[in-house]
Parts: C-alpha cells; sequence; structure tokens
C-alpha cells in the first residue's frame, strides 16, 4: 500500500537530512529525490508530493504524520463541533517515538465529567503544543489528580525487541493495549476507549489480534488530544515520563541528551559510541534510526569536532 503526504518545503527538508545516507537526487522532471533502503522507499516530486512505498511504508508515513502534525481524515464519524471534550472516556497515547535518545513511553487516561474542572485549571491540552516547562508543572499534579496506567520501554528492551523483528508500530500497539487492559482494571465502570492514530485502523486491529484479550478502541483517530481531554492527559503524561527518563539517563551519560533526531543528536550519538562502541549507545538510544549510522560516519570521517 502506498501513502502520500503533502508536507512543506521546510518539512521535506527535514526529511532529506534525516534520511541524508540513502538519499539521491533525481534527474527526472516530475521527482526531486528518491530515499531508498531494504524496506522503504519515499519518493519526493517537484510538485510537493512525498509518497511512501514498501514494508516499513506505513510505519514511516505515521512517524512524520506525527512529527509534522499533519491532519488525516478522521476515523470515525466525530466531528470536532459535535465532541464533548471532557466526554468520560479512555484515552491514550505515547511521546518519544520521533526521540532518538530516551525510551518510548505510554499513557491511558480516565477522564470524567467531575475531573473538568481540575483539568481546565490546570491547562490540559495536547502535549505537543506545550513546552517542556509546562509539561514539568503540570505533569506532576495532574497524575496526583487523575487515574492512569503508564508503561516505559527503555532503550536497551526497545532495541532487543526491534532486534527480534518487531517494528515500532507493533510495540506501540503492544504497550497502548497493554495500558487499557491496566486502567480498565482500575474502573468499576466501562467506558469508552480512544487511541491518538499511529498507524491505519486495520493494521492497528490486525496487531491487537496478537495479543491476548486485548480491549478494541472505540474510537481511532488522528489528533484525537485535540478532541478528548482524557487523549490529552494521556499525552501530557506520556511525555513528563519521557522527559523524566532522558533527564536521568543524561546524568548517566554525563552530558543533557537533546531531544528529537537532528545533526546535534548525531554528534552526540558520536560521541557515545566513541566512549564506549554500541553496547553503549544501546542504553541510551533508539539504535535503529538513521542516526546511529550518521554517528558512525562521524567518527570514520575522524572529523576533530566530535
Amino acid at each position: 500500500m502506498n501513502f502520500v503526504m503533502s508536507p512543506s518545503q521546510s518539512q521535506i527538508k527535514t526529511m532529506l537530512d534525516f534520511y541524508r545516507p540513502l538519499v539521491k537526487i533525481s534527474d527526472r522532471d516530475h521527482i526531486h529525490a528518491i530515499i531508498k533502503d531494504d524496506n522503504l522507499t519515499i519518493t519526493i516530486y517537484h510538485t510537493g508530493k512525498v509518497m511512501f512505498q514498501g514494508k516499513a511504508a506505513e510505519e514511516a508515513f505515521f512517524f512524520w504524520h506525527e512529527s509534522f502534525g499533519i491532519d488525516l481524515p478522521i476515523q470515525k464519524s466525530t466531528s470536532e463541533a459535535s465532541v464533548d471534550f471532557f466526554t468520560e472516556s479512555i484515552g491514550s497515547d505515547e511521546s518519544g517515538v520521533g526521540d532518538y535518545f530516551g525510551p518510548l513511553t505510554v499513557c491511558a487516561a480516565y477522564v470524567s465529567k467531575k475531573d473538568k474542572n481540575t483539568l481546565e485549571v490546570l491547562g490540559v491540552k495536547d502535549s505537543k503544543s506545550l513546552s517542556d516547562d509546562a509539561i514539568k508543572r503540570i505533569g506532576p499534579k495532574l497524575i496526583k489528580q487523575i487515574t492512569y496506567s503508564l508503561l516505559v520501554l527503555d532503550n536497551e528492551k526497545y532495541n532487543t525487541l526491534i532486534d527480534k523483528g518487531y517494528n515500532g508500530n507493533t510495540l506501540k500497539a503492544y504497550l497502548h493495549a497493554q495500558t487499557h487492559k491496566k486502567i480498565s482494571a482500575k474502573l468499576s465502570t466501562s467506558v469508552p476507549v480512544i487511541v491518538d492514530q499511529f498507524c491505519e485502523e486495520k493494521t492497528y486491529m490486525n496487531y491487537l489480534n496478537q495479543f491476548k484479550n486485548p480491549i478494541r478502541p472505540d474510537i481511532f483517530m488522528t489528533k484525537a488530544e485535540t478532541h478528548y481531554a482524557s487523549v490529552a492527559a494521556a499525552s501530557i503524561i506520556a511525555r513528563y515520563a519521557f522527559l523524566v527518563n532522558l533527564n536521568k539517563l543524561s546524568a548517566k551519560a554525563g552530558m543533557k541528551l537533546l531531544k528529537g533526531a537532528n545533526k546535534h543528536v548525531d554528534a552526540q550519538a558520536s560521541k557515545l559510541i566513541k566512549a564506549g562502541g554500541m553496547s553503549t549507545l544501546q542504553k541510551y538510544a533508539k539504535i535503529h534510526f538513521k542516526t546511529t549510522e550518521k554517528a558512525k560516519a562521524l567518527l570514520d570521517s575522524n572529523n576533530p569536532t566530535y
């Protein structure tokens, strides 16, 4: 299946930089560049359209959709105008997906009508629209006020599972499913379950078929955190947990590990490899990112900057 998006020119530049070693500039009139490895081909057209193909196409497409905040059609017949933001529900979201350093965190949060005033006072909204300082201020208060379930997949375990053949979306699906079961066990009532979409709905349901007694979501939609307070709360707790764990890793590494994936992150990864080899990097980073190859290339270049 092919996936197509229309990012801005600056976003396309970000993609080209991210995949730098795999980029081939095209001499064809309608194609600007092609990014290709064993499981993924990304074709960037002069029109601004970007097409993803291959086994890893869906995961890459949703990775960039999430990173860029590009709208996708809502999967359920739900419109923003008709939704009560404070609908009683369980919502789940993840953090750390686009960050080379740090764990993958997934949280499910339960919100009821009685939580409305608390969430409004705290300023609960999509974590991606909040600064780190705001997350660190709201997160600790939020976890004391609402019912939630949080799972943190550390880097070493994450890398081990990827090596065993799991992909990022499988891991996210499993963690979402587990948080749904854990939080549902804490409640005496049954409420809708809402998941912030990170892959095709059919794909997610197929993932669930691999797990024991999963809870299937009632709503699976993009930008769910802007429609439901439960997902917004989950996104804040997940991001707060990510930041706390990243700070702990930074202290252990002896440097302030950066968020995201960029040339500065490449340089930090190179330093960690130089200090202790790949076994050391495994403790801090998601090794399957292209950042790892860029970090190795920096070492090979013998650039004294690093």
